[in-house]
């Protein structure tokens, strides 16, 4: 999956706490500032002319069960469905789930990964299918959008990526941006992408735009400084936050992140190459996928939801109308941190959900669209 890591890198978090903004039109300044903003914009230009004339890049693959299967399993559920709860003789560990069976909200992460070879890669394991020229080459995903379009509940049929489909991607660059980091005042480049995804009948099933900064290229040979770990919350601190919340509790261990980088096909380094994420990009330990925060915000969602309409015939498959997320900081392996929204919030018709680790720093947030009860 490209480059499935979602404000990974120190500096990008650095780039989202202080903001930024865009770059201005050309100076004819001499200062180094002015070349430097120059060369971001040259280098965007480029970049627009090379992707963004209307193509489209196509890809088809058949929708496996059984790497749908690995993926829930590396996530600890068992059943994709809250429906299969009723029957815990059965789960994924003793069967691949059926053809025909919907596949979750952005679990198709684990479909149309990277197709390259080793050379390719770039320094830090990323692929290196849409960047922009150096020293721009350093990507990290975040946030974006996505939306459902094919599970409208009002309609007759719903067109929802299934197991055993052929199903087709359809990738366009949307637009790249210079900007500069407020508080440094550095350059990095903004670049939006959108990709289709159609089942076997070239119906429209789900929309999603994902925005990636480009920074410039960290030099592994200058060692950086780790950040370090905030102290933790009292458990009285946390109990008092938890109120009036619906929450799940994780804390992701080294061998969760090498199965989901190996089944998402991401070679980022910052997920499992420990001395790359501390030595080369600052980070405290391996890093937690943003993905996979952003999918425990979603089935956070789709549970509570098959909870709240438990009566409801429509065996436990929920589909929210879209997502809309943002990463704001690293959640690190071997720490603790929650997802968590407001109880009130699952039947309205917006729901925000907050990644939050247990030293109160928020690390993503998403507002989730729910269906109107009326078609």
């Amino acid at each position: 999956m490209m480059a499935t890591y979602l404000l990974c890198a120190r500096c990008a978090t650095s780039a989202i706490r202080s903001g930024f903004r865009s770059v201005k039109p050309r100076s004819f300044s001499s200062s180094p500032r002015s070349f430097k903003s120059a060369d971001a914009r040259a280098i965007s230009e480029a970049f627009l002319n090379k992707f963004s004339k209307g193509q489209t890049f196509v890809r088809k693959q058949l929708l496996d069960a059984n790497q749908l299967r690995l993926f829930s399993l590396t996530l600890d559920r068992p059943h994709l469905w809250s429906s299969s709860k009723s029957s815990p003789t059965k789960t994924l560990e003793d069967e691949e789930p059926l053809a025909g069976t919907p596949i979750p909200p952005y679990y198709h992460l684990i479909y149309f990964t990277p197709a390259q070879l080793p050379g390719v890669l770039g320094l830090d394991g990323t692929d290196a299918s849409f960047n922009p020229d150096a020293p721009f080459t350093r990507r990290m995903w975040a946030g974006g959008s996505c939306h459902w379009s094919g599970a409208d509940p009002h309609t007759s049929t719903q067109s929802l990526l299934r197991v055993g489909d052929t199903a087709t991607e359809i990738t366009k660059v949307l637009s790249c941006e210079p900007k500069v980091i407020g508080k440094t005042g550095e350059d990095m480049l903004v670049v939006r992408v959108e990709k289709e995804f159609r089942n076997s009948q070239d119906e429209l099933c789900v929309l999603d735009r994902r925005n990636w900064v480009f920074r410039t290229a960290l030099d592994p040979a200058q060692p950086a400084s780790t950040v370090p770990k905030p102290t933790e919350l009292s458990q009285a601190q946390l109990d008092e936050a938890a109120k009036g919340k619906i929450l799940q509790e994780y804390n992701r261990n080294e061998a969760m992140l090498f199965r989901f980088s190996a089944l998402t096909f991401n070679a980022h380094r910052i997920h499992y190459d420990k001395p790359w994420a501390t030595e080369v990009e600052g980070h405290r330990n391996v890093v937690v996928h943003g993905p996979m925060n952003l999918i425990a915000m979603l089935d956070l969602w789709r549970d509570a939801q098959a909870g709240r309409k438990a009566g409801v015939s429509r065996d436990g498959v929920f589909y929210p109308e879209k997502i809309e997320y943002r990463a704001t900081s690293p959640v690190y392996a071997g720490e603790a941190y929650r997802v968590m929204m407001n109880e009130g919030a699952v039947s309205q018709m917006e729901a925000e959900v907050k990644v939050v680790s247990n030293d109160g720093t928020a690390c993503m947030k998403g507002i989730v669209t729910d269906w109107s009860s009326t078609p």
